[in-house]
């Protein structure tokens, strides 16, 4: 299985956040629980992970809500395995990221941090994300959206990005790319080179500084992706 060309395990940054970033991203997920806590309970099988293939998307903040839950809960050697051995590798096609976190051979529950995953996987099974193999569940479209706009937007009119370039934002991305882009100047001058080289964004979304719009690469080039106005604001700030 292939896998991005970077040393993962090196990336400790991510690790070592500001207090108010972390205070941030649980605020933000504790809201956005508390926005879901009324929807109906799933319907899908325990044992299903078909929606669990592909480039899971993030926010930063459910990134940084994450990294949070690994070193609070996680032995610091199922950490170290995770970013050595999981992290960066593609499926097949090569244009997509495998989640780390799912874990195919576990009898049950699949997902390694499923009290801290996306709002992408607490969707799925519902009205929100709808299967098509199961009945789905009905989630509340207007409590849907205030949970993205809490994870993509805090409570202002600007979206929460890091910026890896002067032309380059990352808005939405795998977990991955965003380890790479919160690991310092040397990951995030690689995941640019990767990006531009390969023309291939790992279904990530990103913004153009220079063009004012939100994009991503398809079939090596960029195409041009809905997302809301507002003014940058740099998640390292936020």
């Amino acid at each position: 299985m292939k896998k991005i060309p970077f040393d993962f395990s090196a990336l400790q940054e991510i690790f070592r956040r500001p207090e108010p970033l972390n205070r941030f991203a649980r605020e933000g997920m504790a809201e956005v629980k508390y926005l879901l806590r009324g929807g109906d309970p799933y319907r899908c099988d325990p044992s299903c992970y078909r929606c669990c293939t592909g480039s899971i998307l993030m926010s930063y903040t459910e990134f940084t809500y994450v990294t949070l839950y690994l070193q609070e809960t996680w032995p610091e050697r199922h950490i170290e395995e995770l970013m050595r051995n999981r992290v960066g590798r593609l499926q097949e096609d090569e244009v997509k990221l495998l989640c780390p976190f799912l874990e195919i051979d576990a009898p049950s529950r699949h997902c390694r941090i499923y009290p801290a995953r996306p709002l992408i996987c607490r969707a799925f099974g519902t009205t929100a994300a709808p299967c098509g193999e199961v009945e789905p569940a009905h989630m509340e479209e207007e409590s849907f959206n205030r949970a993205y706009s809490l994870l993509y937007y805090g409570d202002t009119h600007n979206f929460i990005a890091l910026q890896l370039s002067p032309e380059w934002a990352l808005f939405q991305a795998p977990f991955a790319l965003w380890c790479l882009a919160d690991g310092g100047e040397e990951p995030r001058a690689f995941l640019c080179s990767l990006l531009e080289r390969k023309k291939e964004s790992y279904r990530a979304v990103l913004y153009d500084l220079q063009e004012n719009r939100f994009f991503t690469f398809l079939r090596g080039k960029k195409e041009t992706v809905d997302g809301k106005g507002g003014c940058l604001l740099d998640a390292r700030d936020a």
